[in-house]
């Protein structure tokens, strides 16, 4: 989809030119003959009721049959004749570049990750332990390194303290909660390190067509935010560059879906794995609510879950390990439930899971007691709010005998 509608040079297709040939030359065409045709040459009709075929040079060709040769050679022009129109009609991309640079579009460049260091002290007597700023710190495989952002000291008698970091390179980058546990190197006094809350930040260099699409967005709504779709799209290439789940709820304030309120919509944003987002990137969208147009009152929520969990004895089947298998439903299952758009006021519903459970390779059904539920929890379906999303937390599965 082009940013800029290109002109269309001809907007004939094959059919209709061959049509306009065929009554040039034979002058055989009629209203009647086109109704009798199959449907694909129903909109030939229209050419013939306008006018638009001319008197026939050559009437004394009378048979338009397809078999017919010369209207068979004339067909032939007219697909030709077809694709060459079609690629005229084509903006190329180098075109569409440009266009977007006159909106002082660029690719954006990747960007690193942040987080939140805990560093943990035991000091002697009146001592105070310093941080030196660029300390690195990363992951046990040492795939990962971040460093300290600024110099931390932790006071005598203070067990510990934390400091932002940054990653070393650059790059969406997302971590559990104490992932970051390696001093590169090692500090005098400092017992061990950890980053206590999961991170999901950075994003990755934006390509082409990534940025063609922002720009496209820009393009359709400028800076006027007058309906959700502009609020989404804004917030998400704006602030959040391309990388999350934004969901406007128009007529809602402040999360309150008992009633619908003129003037106010409900925002609620995350990453794209489903976390809050920083204080940074709330103060950016908050200011980006001063281009709203028609709603009085904005809201910004973050996510809001309701967890569950999965316990469910399998009877297997294939030559599949037992391991394998059961990893694929965990991972089947919590990719239905992920974070995502869709995902919003979905129920759990107790069938939905079987058939993710029994939808997986090697999965021969659910094993249960004949008095008992198929399965073990949840114990029953859980209705959600518009704006919450369910949130797996456990998955235990147990093979049957």
């Amino acid at each position: 989809m082009a940013l800029i509608e290109p002109p269309v040079l001809d907007d004939r297709n094959e059919e209709q030119i061959a049509a306009q040939a065929i009554a040039r030359v034979s002058g055989s065409l009629t209203v009647e003959r086109i109704n009798s045709e199959i449907a694909k040459l129903q909109a030939l009709r229209p050419m013939v009721e306008s006018g638009a075929l001319q008197p026939p040079v050559c009437p004394e060709l009378t048979n338009a049959n397809y078999s017919s040769p010369h209207t068979a050679l004339l067909e032939a022009i007219a697909w030709m004749l077809g694709l060459q129109a079609y690629k005229i009609n084509q903006l190329p991309v180098r075109d569409e570049i440009e266009f977007v640079r006159l909106f002082s579009t660029e690719l954006r460049e990747a960007t690193r990750a942040t987080a939140t260091l805990r560093f943990n002290v035991a000091a002697p007597l009146d001592t105070e332990v310093t941080i030196p700023s660029g300390t690195l710190v990363g992951t046990a495989s040492g795939d990962i390194i971040f460093e300290t952002d600024e110099e931390l000291v932790i006071p005598y008698g203070i067990a510990s303290a934390t400091v932002a970091a940054t990653r070393t390179v650059a790059g969406a980058t997302f971590l559990s909660p104490d992932t970051l546990t390696k001093m590169v190197d090692a500090l005098a006094f400092v017992t061990s390190v950890t980053n206590p809350t999961a991170i999901d930040s950075g994003s990755e260099a934006e390509t082409v067509e990534e940025a063609l699409e922002r720009a496209r967005s820009y393009q359709r709504r400028g800076e006027r935010l007058v309906n959700a779709r502009d609020l989404e799209e804004a917030i998400l290439y704006e602030v959040l560059a391309g990388r999350g789940i934004v969901r406007a709820f128009p007529l809602v304030a402040a999360g309150d879906f008992s009633a619908q309120h003129a003037g106010h919509t409900t925002v609620v944003v995350m990453t794209p794995t489903g976390l809050p987002i920083s204080d940074e990137k709330k103060e950016a969208i908050i200011s980006l609510f001063a281009q709203a147009i028609g709603n009085q009152f904005l809201y910004l929520l973050d996510p809001v879950y309701v967890d569950f969990s999965v316990t469910a004895t399998l009877k297997l089947s294939g030559l599949m390990s037992q391991n394998v298998t059961l990893s694929a439903v965990e991972a089947s299952l919590r990719a239905f439930y992920a974070a995502k758009a869709g995902n919003f006021g979905r129920r759990i519903l107790r069938a939905e899971i079987i058939a993710v459970i029994e939808g997986t390779n090697g999965v021969e059904r659910i094993a249960s007691d004949v008095t008992g539920p198929i399965l073990s929890s949840p114990a029953e379906d859980v209705v959600l709010a518009p704006y919450e999303l369910p949130r797996l937390v456990n998955v235990l599965l147990n093979v049957a005998s």
